[in-house]
């Protein structure tokens, strides 16, 4: 009779197991948060990166890259299966080190780029905007571009938008 447990011993051992089963659901909550941030903070060094190299292109050659390709409403985006992006000028000649891309690189979260001729939503030059399309936690910085026609933040106004004239 040794092998029985006391009512006072099982509710001890499934009061045990509950606190356990709560701290690891605490944990990977935790856990998932600190990812999104981390992601978060790549998603703002990438933003800085390609944003100093199209303003380098700019200098260099007078103009901001074409878009390579067109993912959808001329947007030229990184989570696209190609392997060719607006980025791939600014690797070849050196002004990024790699391609970068968003840390999901999905449906959500990508980079994207679009040049826009002089005329176009009413801004009298040409322009070219850039966008983070979406961060995982509260912005602390939208950006800033908006035209007569159009304002750009409010396509990705969880994201980041960069507007500059050429």
């Amino acid at each position: 009779m040794a092998d029985e447990l006391s009512p006072k011993s099982l509710i001890i051992r499934i009061l045990f197991l509950i606190l356990i089963v709560f701290f690891l659901v605490l944990s990977v909550l935790y856990v998932n948060k600190r990812w999104e941030k981390i992601r978060d903070i790549r998603r703002q060094a990438d933003a800085k990166s390609i944003v100093k190299a199209l303003d380098f292109y700019n200098i260099q050659f007078g103009e901001f890259p074409e878009n390579v390709d067109d993912d959808g409403d001329g947007w030229d985006k990184t989570n696209d299966q190609e392997k060719r992006t607006f980025l791939n000028p600014l690797v070849d000649i050196g002004l990024l080190p790699s391609l970068v891309f968003d840390p999901k690189n999905d449906e959500d979260y990508y980079y994207r780029y679009q040049k826009f001729a002089a005329g176009e939503f009413g801004c009298k030059r040409s322009f070219a905007v850039f966008q983070v399309s979406k961060f995982e936690s509260e912005p602390k910085n939208v950006g800033q571009g908006e035209c007569p026609d159009l304002n750009w933040i409010q396509l990705a106004p969880q994201g980041y938008t960069w507007f500059s004239y050429e």
